[in-house]
């Protein structure tokens, strides 16, 4: 997580804590996970390739 998204987190769950969140609110968070999300999922599988079995797929 970038600290701009830190900042835009801690800023969202500021205004969800204190109950005046609303729908534009909502739909920016929903953004926010979902490019955390993703940057974390590529994160991963540049971390963890994965593995390929030892037999290829067209034996026969």
């Amino acid at each position: 997580m970038s600290p701009e998204q830190l900042k835009m987190l801690q800023r969202l769950s500021q205004l969800f804590e204190e109950g005046r969140a609303g729908p534009s609110q909502i739909r920016e968070l929903s953004s926010l996970l979902t490019a955390i999300n993703q940057k974390q999922d590529r994160s991963d599988f540049i971390a963890n390739p994965p593995l390929s079995h030892a037999r290829s797929s067209n034996d026969t």
